[in-house]
């Protein structure tokens, strides 16, 4: 006999209202990322004294790092967008481009590459006939409002939520307090969906939302049990469908 514990489906029942989360759970930004800047390094016989994949990988951490200190206050937005070309430029030992042309350049090439994530299109489409949906996400306001536009995001959702219009980043609880109140719900009725689990699932988890964890490579980061917030970790969007499937 298998005495084995088996998980416990999450209890979803009382979701009223979902937010998602935008880049890298709706829309593909990694991607679009890479390849704009594969097109900024045809462009630039400067740039091709590296690999555009060693280009594409330090201009990766760099931005990561100052998103970091941009979520807490370390750094503005115009700082960021300035820095993370120039540290990458003086970290692969190139001193004769001027970042303002690279940040207008590669937003150029960036948003020619958007698309979605696997599934997530039909995924938010189907859950939307079900429950109002919204999007929070804490992207820059001119980018973020170009890709609702782009993908016609307001046929399916009721808010769209930008972290630099509200003040606050997530996981900042004001932020999802902020989205709560649009929606008239209590916490406990709210489902949040993302792919990072300090911005998404501990910022919902710890306002008393619920909250569902993308995982695409199907790694749940190591989680431990005092790490362990979110309510449900999928790997496709199929999955996540499955939660909410009408009788």
């Amino acid at each position: 006999m298998d005495t084995q514990a088996q998980p416990v489906a999450p209890d979803f029942q009382s979701v009223k209202f979902i937010y998602f989360d935008l880049d890298d759970t709706l829309i593909d930004h990694k991607t679009a990322q890479d390849r704009a800047l594969v097109d900024v390094w045809t462009q630039y016989p400067e740039l091709q004294q590296v690999e555009p994949l060693v280009l594409a990988s330090q201009y990766a951490e760099s931005n990561r790092r100052l998103w970091e200190a941009y979520r807490k206050n370390e750094v503005s937005q115009s700082e960021l967008r300035r820095l993370r070309f120039e540290e990458t430029f003086r970290r692969l030992g190139i001193g004769s481009l001027d970042w303002r042309e690279m940040d207008r350049v590669y937003l150029d090439c960036y948003s020619r590459h958007w698309d979605w994530i696997p599934g997530a299109r039909e995924a938010l489409v189907r859950i939307s006939k079900q429950f109002p949906t919204g999007i929070m996400t804490n992207g820059f306001i001119f980018v973020q409002k170009k890709k609702f536009e782009y993908f016609s995001l307001n046929r399916y959702t009721r808010n769209l939520i930008i972290s630099e219009e509200v003040g606050h980043l997530k996981p900042d609880p004001r932020i999802f307090s902020f989205a709560a109140e649009k929606t008239g719900l209590q916490p406990g009725e709210l489902l949040y969906v993302g792919d990072s689990y300090s911005s998404d699932i501990v910022g919902g988890s710890r306002s008393g939302w619920k909250t569902a964890w993308y995982q695409p490579d199907g790694n749940d980061g190591g989680r431990d049990p005092e790490n362990n917030l979110a309510d449900l970790v999928f790997s496709g969007f199929a999955e996540l469908l499955k939660i909410f499937q009408t009788p």
